[in-house]
């Protein structure tokens, strides 16, 4: 199958849609106030996009590698995040190094010892991503080749959407890639800062909110990611009913706003549908 599986349907219409509304309004918006509000909005709505272009990198969408590497270089566009930097430094780097704080490449201590605070950890690991992802690469020569060739390939085409039109690219492409650059930081914070142990049970935390899960691919159920990176975003459900009994009670997380509110709304009217049809 060219989809490798049905289910990615989803993550792909979604990541196509956006990057659709971005040209639209890249080439048509008649005025500038129109831009600037589908930046500002699009920066929220891209921000799903950094799950799923983390999934992708674990579990391909496409058979086809020219397939996987247009998407990617949509997402980049989307992200600021280029589809090798995904492979070296999170795959080959953090999931190989989580457990060890003096290797991880997405590391929440300080030399010292210390826990880095949200903002601290956001900017260092956000402005040393693309540094630490070719110091991987230097165990990894092909990655490392087609990383450089993903940034050559992402900058010409933001160099070419300037030319075209500065102020436009300026507020859909380029401020985006660079805010969700540092949002994936931020979010990757409160998957494991503080957990310093060996044991992999204990070394993440996890979100259940049905909603999250929903616009994230699942990315809440974090240790049973870790246990098995390569097993496919849908899986990871089943993983955790599997493993669940080995987490700690401490290590589950509410997710942020709006996700609980969105599951209280929806679990209030699927109550009151089979309510109604009962009666």
């Amino acid at each position: 199958m060219f989809v490798r599986k049905k289910i990615d349907y989803y993550p792909i219409a979604v990541i196509s849609l956006i990057f659709s509304v971005d040209l639209l309004v890249f080439c048509f918006s008649p005025f500038w106030l129109l831009t600037l509000f589908w930046g500002l909005i699009g920066i929220y709505i891209k921000g799903f996009t950094c799950s799923l272009n983390h999934h992708h990198q674990h579990y391909k969408f496409f058979s086809k590698q020219w397939a996987n590497r247009a998407i990617e270089f949509i997402m980049s566009l989307q992200t600021g995040v280029v589809g090798e930097l995904w492979v070296l430094h999170h795959t080959l780097g953090h999931h190989q190094n989580y457990l060890d704080q003096n290797k991880d490449e997405s590391g929440w201590k300080k030399k010292n010892g210390e826990i880095m605070n949200v903002f601290e950890y956001t900017i260092y690991i956000g402005t040393t991503a693309y540094t630490r992802g070719f110091k991987v690469g230097k165990k990894y020569p092909r990655e490392q080749k087609r990383l450089i060739q993903n940034i050559i390939v992402t900058l010409i085409a933001i160099a070419l959407l300037t030319w075209i039109h500065w102020y436009n690219a300026l507020i859909v492409f380029i401020l985006p890639m660079l805010i969700l650059l540092y949002a994936t930081a931020f979010d990757t914070y409160k998957h494991h800062a503080g957990l310093d142990t060996e044991d992999p049970y204990l070394a993440t935390y996890n979100i259940i909110d049905p909603t999250y899960n929903w616009f994230t691919c699942n990315l809440g159920y974090h240790t049973a990611h870790h246990l098995q990176c390569g097993k496919h975003w849908s899986e990871l459900p089943t993983l955790h009913e599997q493993i669940k009994d080995k987490i700690p009670q401490e290590l589950y997380r509410e997710a942020g706003f709006p996700f609980p509110q969105i599951t209280k709304i929806t679990t209030r009217l699927s109550w009151l549908s089979k309510s109604w049809k009962m009666s």
